[in-house]
């Protein structure tokens, strides 16, 4: 492999792609509102699961009585190793000889064909995270790669179901479920109250149907025959629970459609960061990018310090002559407090 430098040096081209990763995070994979991208300068990720918790009081005591001792909390260390991801494009010599001379038509598309492969590297990431937001754990099993990486969330918080599917919407009771397991997340997070409802389309228009909702609503309203989205918040606001935040995103896996989370998924997670306010980690996790191999490279030119993220580049192959775009990382969501995430299945 030759790093190809006659268009674009690696170092601008990996500027450009990190630019379009931010930006895709802000726009487009939204999961990342909960756990953002933060660049690492290592290969493994390590957090202490459990702590502090709630306070702990302490005890009168007589004068002169001995002081009561404390404990301390328990923690559980968890580490692992941040998996390579890639993709690559093929500029062919059919397509090099009819631009021959078109420097800035080849250069404008191997930015577009950047601009492909980090969406590429972005909604793996996603999938991911969705894996990990619904599920507790990621589980990745591709290209020669396994790896079951397990959280450790509580199991009272995964695939949780109600007593009645939200499709029966004659019968079903979304909003005492929820109240239900919001009891359950605030009893496993120390008193912390969940942010967010993360669910989807389908699901939210089961609940605007929901014969329960629609009972509450006549109480705020004086009988609608339809339950607006502004009145659900109302209702919601009004028993405690938190905002919707709908997710329908997909992506092609294999060229098949494929959502980031189940349309039958209801979520409970911390309240979401802002674009404006995305940059570092939130009390749920993170989406770690480590270092790359191409980015150590002299070739590529990378700053000393500038290693860690999203690393892209243009390399030729002589026979066939072809030019190749490919984006690279090391990367993976991580929950580092998983019990903030809550996943109930509500839907068939």
């Amino acid at each position: 492999m030759l790093i190809h430098t006659d268009y674009i040096q690696p170092a601008e081209l990996t500027g450009y792609a990190r630019g379009a990763l931010a930006d895709l995070q802000i726009n487009q994979f939204t999961l990342s509102e909960f756990l953002p991208n933060v660049e690492v300068d290592d290969l493994d990720y390590r957090f202490a699961r459990g702590g502090e918790g709630l306070a702990e009081a302490a005890t009168f005591r007589a004068f002169d009585a001995e002081s009561s001792i404390a404990s301390r909390p328990g923690i559980t260390r968890v580490s692992g190793e941040l998996p390579p991801v890639s993709r690559k494009i093929r500029l062919g010599e059919y397509d090099r000889l009819r631009q021959r001379k078109a420097d800035k038509a080849i250069t404008d598309g191997l930015y577009t064909d950047t601009e492909r492969m980090v969406r590429a590297v972005g909604a793996r990431m996603e999938l991911a995270r969705g894996q990990a937001l619904v599920t507790g754990k990621v589980t990745i099993a591709e290209n020669g790669f396994v790896a079951d990486v397990d959280f450790g969330r509580n199991a009272g918080h995964s695939n949780v179901a109600p007593s009645t599917l939200w499709s029966a919407v004659d019968t079903s009771t979304p909003i005492t479920d929820m109240l239900a397991w919001q009891a359950t997340y605030v009893a496993n997070n120390d008193g912390q109250y969940p942010g967010a409802i993360g669910t989807t389309l389908k699901v939210l228009n089961n609940i605007l149907r929901s014969a329960e909702v629609r009972t509450l609503g006549a109480t705020v309203s004086g009988g609608p025959s339809v339950i607006s989205r502004a009145l659900l918040a109302q209702i919601l606001e009004a028993y405690g629970l938190p905002p919707v935040v709908l997710n329908d995103t997909q992506v092609k896996v294999d060229g098949v459609a494929t959502r980031v989370i189940p349309e039958s998924a209801f979520l409970f997670l911390p309240a979401p960061m802002s674009g404006e306010t995305m940059g570092g980690s939130t009390v749920l996790g993170s989406t770690l990018y480590g270092p790359t191999a191409e980015s150590l490279e002299p070739d590529y030119g990378i700053a000393a310090g500038d290693e860690p993220g999203i690393t892209a580049g243009v390399y030729k192959t002589p026979d066939p002559v072809a030019l190749w775009t490919k984006a690279v990382a090391t990367a993976l969501p991580v929950l580092a407090n998983p019990n903030l995430s809550f996943h109930a299945k509500v839907l068939a």
